[in-house]
């Protein structure tokens, strides 16, 4: 990975920036000289993260988020409007299915990271690029054109109220699990209809949908799973995945060795999703 520490001017918003994925990638970006803009729920647990990033040499500016909160979002924005806007943004901001209901996951997961995505877009700098976190369960999910077509509707008030209204696929967004798999699927649909709209701003899209990695959230996953040794097994690479495998598969990403890439999903899933399409190829062929 090509450094970024004669570049220390470069700024860098990090969301959910108290989380797991969002810390490893605050710590290595503030390693990278990067100037940080940090936001989460939390102001305390954010200045926490901010005083490890001084040990780097990094100020980091902290702002409360919530991104189901319109004027949440409107006053980051704001903020970033004062100043000189970003050059990079990393999104990880999320619900995962043992953490909320399936509304609250969506209204998350999607909307709200589609809404925040789109208010922050005019404060990124041309030649910038923004990452969010989908997951892989996305491309495990079995294939709803019906969820689909409503998701990609996210930002027009009322999704949750339609997909109440679809009596078959709205029965089964009702599991967490699966308005987490369809909604990250859906942010992942997102990345690659809005590529163009940002190219020709010459900006960058880009999600990253990460394995079994070992955070919070991820053990509190894993811990609820009856099969979870079955699951890991399946991981070719055969342990779970580590926070800062995912930050700085992110910083690359942002990087101008990645400048051509843009409008799809990066996955960092220790070979799970190969493994499971190889066991499905073999059962067909059966």
């Amino acid at each position: 990975m090509t450094s970024q520490n004669n570049q220390t001017t470069r700024r860098l918003l990090i969301t959910g920036a108290t989380g797991g994925m969002g810390r490893a990638c605050a710590l290595l970006a503030a390693a990278e000289g990067y100037d940080l803009v940090l936001a989460d729920l939390s102001a305390e647990k954010l200045e926490t993260v901010a005083a490890q990033c001084a040990r780097h040499g990094v100020a980091a500016e902290c702002h409360v988020l919530d991104v189901v909160q319109a004027d949440s979002i409107t006053s980051l924005v704001g903020a970033l409007a004062t100043g000189r806007g970003v050059d990079a943004i990393i999104h990880t901001v999320g619900l995962s299915p043992q953490m909320a209901g399936w509304e609250k996951i969506i209204d998350v997961d999607l909307i709200g990271t589609i809404n925040f995505l789109e208010a922050a877009r005019p404060q990124l700098a041309a030649g910038g690029c923004a990452v969010c976190i989908a997951s892989m369960s996305s491309y495990l999910v079995p294939p709803s054109s019906d969820i689909e077509q409503a998701m990609a509707d996210a930002t027009t008030p009322g999704l949750l109220e339609r997909l109440k209204a679809m009596p078959g696929p709205g029965k089964l967004l009702e599991h967490p699990g699966m308005a987490y798999a369809h909604a990250k699927k859906a942010l992942r649909n997102y990345v690659e209809d809005g590529a163009q709209a940002w190219g020709s701003e010459g900006k960058r899209l880009v999600s990253i949908s990460p394995g079994l990695i070992d955070t919070e959230m991820g053990r509190l996953e894993n811990d609820a799973m009856d099969n979870f040794e079955a699951m890991k097994s399946r991981v070719a690479l055969g342990r779970l995945g580590r926070p800062e495998e995912i930050a700085t598969t992110a910083l690359f990403l942002l990087s101008a060795d990645a400048a051509y890439i843009t409008g799809c999903d990066i996955l960092v899933d220790g070979g799970f999703v190969g493994t499971v399409n190889r066991e499905q190829r073999q059962r067909a062929d059966a």
